[in-house]
């Protein structure tokens, strides 16, 4: 067996003997019906049986190979170079065949063709050693099957008749028979002409019985003909001679036919033998076809529900999480229509947090985000993509414990809660660290008080055993006992209140409100029964459910605040550093200009002296006479007057000018105009567009009437299109491209325009990686994003940091 086929398959008996979800946890999840959707992708039932029996392994060593087969087979697949494949299903059925198998013409033209196929993905590999290296080590491990392929291609027609020249025996034979086939009809042919001259037969056409070639004659003229009687019609009227001429040459004939079956049967079972031989390396070829057809499945799948390959760590952290029955739900049945239909989830379990309690309105999406998580870690867990964003993170587990749902058995004489109950003892009784416990409604079913300490002592217990629990509750007492407890945090499902419906987002750190009032309303029971019930229920507690969602409310205005204000800082860092740079560039400029400027009045200089030179000889040549010391003096003014012109241009300092502050001026070797802020210890503090600078009073000169406008401010690089487009456009010059890109307040639309053009300038401005500031805000700016990203060329890689509201993107 192929060494890749023997170590997955030691892993899937691995799973079964320490499964990491029992029958009933995945029966819950509907984990039947998932693996259904991967199924359909595959293109032999084979693959698809291996699919649906395929379960969560317990170890990272188990898991690891299939993503790595994933991530080779996924490259092909983007580059449009699938492997070539077929359904070796009926090939491996007429192997499986119980002793003595013998397969005929046609089963062998099939296992010759398929074995063409199998040598074709072995070749596919091979060819492939660099990009797909564990494949080509599971073809390099298959045998080839070419001379199988050969032997029974020149034996065979395509049809499954043997060829003549199957043997050197049985062309001759089937020459001769076809001779002697010829005589036969000649001579009862004509007999048959006789006969029916005579008028002895009941038909015009010489027949078969058996294979043997009769005449038809009457039954009052058989005797006529002297031959062998070989059958008669129903009637009894007709009976079918071999005329006597023609028995020795049909006799001749069976003969011939006998050593041709003979030596045919002698043929296929050579054929039989050789495949008989080549039947370990049918299997492992096949094998590594139906591999190949499942890995493939699950990519299919994956670019169905735009899956991603996660991280696997320490925390549990879903990004942008669906859950695929949900998808095909809102699809109608087809989970790639149903994608955007979906609240994506996010929710992150705190690092020291060990339970989380999640709390909300009924309908609000509890039991979905419970549901979703625990689906996500058994797809990662099978080596699949999960169907979230690349930042998740899922923690390994040993362990899924799932209580979804009502087992009430009137058979088993189990209530909701004693049925609850005993689930809760088994979780208790073998949860540890990897545990991943998940319970909807812990604690229902009886007395709210009772429950409440039960649903809270269980979960205490559970956080001490080091599993990782989520729980959903509509138990107020059990949210403010969470409130208090350091491994435990409260989470909630978002609600909106002005439109009396669930939002399906999560939330961590605070309680939810179940809005049952709000809820029934919004379902149309009438408004005096509401009021009724909020009179019945006390007004204590209508007060605390009203505090909950007046602090809900607080907590996410307080949020809100917050993440403007990350977002400002963020902006002004952002800003810190667009100004440094600028300021360098423009140090750099002011160098440069010093620099040229040095040039140019050491060329004055040296003409200058050139000129005296010049005039000393010519007055010394002509002994001091008048017009040369004239010539002498007018070229030495002009000289100053050009000195004196270039002088004027560098506009001095005004003696007389003492910075104040508050007034306005230029400071020249950064070309900036600013505003004195205040004059300390004979520096002065300047603020030039947002940048603080601290300067000496030669460095600054009084603001002149054209400095405004020979020092226009630097234009932003994104502007606004007016029109109905509204789009956004670049306006600098290519290929500028700036490494701070801020798109916060825009739709993800608009700010993928903005990222889109960026791109474009970035490489060929030699930009190696881009900042994009996209703020935490609800998540939908940045999904959407990263979801344009993920499939564009141009990029490498990105992540999020660890703050969250900035993606780092990493060029092509």
């Amino acid at each position: 067996m192929i060494p890749l086929l023997e170590r997955l398959a030691a892993g899937a008996a691995e799973a079964g003997r320490a499964p990491v979800a029992s029958v009933r946890a995945l029966a819950l999840l509907e984990w039947d019906r998932l693996t259904g959707q991967v199924a359909a992708h595959c293109l032999s039932p084979l693959s698809a049986q291996a699919v649906r029996a395929r379960r969560p392994l317990p170890a990272a060593g188990l898991i690891e190979p299939w993503h790595e087969l994933a991530d080779e087979l996924r490259a092909e697949g983007d580059r449009n170079q699938w492997p070539p494949l077929n359904d070796p299903s009926v090939l491996l059925a007429l192997l499986d065949q119980p002793p003595p198998v013998r397969l005929e013409g046609p089963d062998l033209v099939h296992v010759a063709s398929l074995a063409g196929d199998l040598d074709a993905l072995r070749a596919h590999f091979l060819d492939r050693r660099e990009s797909c290296p564990r494949w080509s080590e599971a073809a390099l491990a298959a045998s080839p099957l070419e001379a199988l392929r050969g032997a029974l291609l020149r034996a065979l027609e395509p049809d499954g008749r043997l060829r003549d020249d199957a043997s050197p025996k049985l062309g001759p034979l089937r020459r001769r028979a076809a001779l002697q086939e010829r005589a036969v009809r000649q001579e009862v042919g004509e007999a048959m002409t006789r006969a029916r001259t005579a008028g002895w037969t009941t038909g015009d056409e010489v027949t078969l019985r058996g294979d043997r070639f009769c005449l038809p004659l009457r039954s009052g003229d058989s005797r006529r003909v002297d031959g062998i009687v070989h059958d008669r019609s129903q009637t009894g009227a007709t009976l079918f001679v071999e005329p006597a001429g023609v028995v020795r040459l049909s006799n001749e004939l069976t003969s011939l036919r006998l050593e041709i079956a003979a030596e045919e049967a002698r043929i296929l079972f050579e054929l039989n033998r050789a495949v008989e031989r080549a039947a370990p390396a049918l299997r492992d070829a096949a094998g590594l076809m139906l591999l190949v057809d499942e890995v493939r499945a699950g990519l299919l799948w994956s670019r169905a529900v735009r899956g991603s390959r996660v991280r696997t760590g320490v925390r549990l952290r879903v990004s942008g999480g669906r859950h695929p029955l949900l998808m095909e739900a809102l699809g109608g049945g087809d989970p790639a229509a149903g994608r955007a239909a979906v609240v994506p989830l996010d929710l992150a379990v705190p690092d020291d947090c060990r339970v989380l309690v999640i709390s909300g309105p009924n309908a609000g999406g509890k039991s979905v985000a419970l549901k979703t998580v625990g689906v996500l870690c058994l797809l990662a867990q099978c080596g699949w993509d999960v169907p979230a964003l690349e930042d998740t993170e899922l923690p390994p587990l040993g362990a899924l414990m799932v209580d979804l749902g009502d087992d009430q058995s009137i058979a088993q004489s189990l209530s909701s809660f004693s049925a609850h109950m005993r689930h809760l003892g088994e979780f208790l009784a073998a949860a540890a660290p990897g545990t991943l416990v998940l319970s909807d409604e812990i604690g229902s079913g009886t007395d709210p008080q009772e429950g409440t300490a039960l649903a809270f002592a269980a979960l205490e217990q559970l956080a001490e055993q080091g599993a990782l629990v989520l729980a959903s509750t509509h138990f107020g007492l059990l949210k403010a006992a969470v409130h208090d407890h350091p491994l435990m945090q409260n989470a909630a499902m978002d609600f909106d209140e002005r439109d009396l419906r669930p939002l399906y987002t999560f939330r961590v750190g605070d309680p939810g409100t179940s809005h049952a009032f709000d809820i029934a309303r919004r379902m149309g029971l009438p408004a005096e029964l509401i009021e009724r019930a909020r009179g019945r229920a006390g007004h204590e507690r209508v007060q605390v459910e009203q505090l909950l969602i007046d602090l809900d409310r607080r907590a996410r205005e307080l949020r809100t605040a917050g993440e403007q204000a990350r977002d400002a800082a963020a902006a002004a860092a952002t800003r810190e550093v667009e100004l440094a740079a600028r300021l360098r560039d423009l140090e750099r400029e002011r160098k440069q200009v010093l620099a040229a400027a040095r040039r140019e009045a050491e060329k004055a200089v040296r003409e200058g002296r050139r000129a005296i030179e010049n005039a000393v000889r010519e007055i010394r040549a002509e002994q001091g006479a008048a017009p040369a010391v004239r010539r002498a003096r007018d070229r030495l003014a002009e000289l100053e007057r050009g000195m004196d012109a270039d002088q004027g241009e560098a506009s001095p300092r005004a003696a007389d000018f003492s910075p104040q502050p508050g007034d306005r001026v230029r400071i020249p070797h950064l070309n900036l105009v600013g505003r004195i802020l205040e004059v300390r210890g004979g520096r002065l503090v300047a603020d030039a567009d947002g940048l603080r600078l601290t300067l000496g009073p030669d460095a600054v000169r009084p603001l002149g009437a054209d400095d405004s406008e020979s020092l226009a401010p630097v234009a932003a690089p994104w502007s606004q299109e007016t029109g109905t487009g509204g789009g956004w456009s670049w306006q600098g010059e290519a290929p500028v491209a700036e490494p701070v890109l801020d798109l916060r307040g825009l739709t993800g639309e608009e700010g993928w325009q903005l990222l889109d053009q960026l791109l474009d300038r970035a490489i060929p401005a030699g930009l190696g990686a881009i900042e994009v500031i996209h703020g935490r805000g609800t998540g939908r700016l940045r999904g959407h994003l990263q979801e344009r990203l993920r499939g564009d060329r141009r990029v490498a890689s990105f992540k999020e940091d660890s703050a969250g509201g900035v993606t780092l993107v990493r060029l092509a």
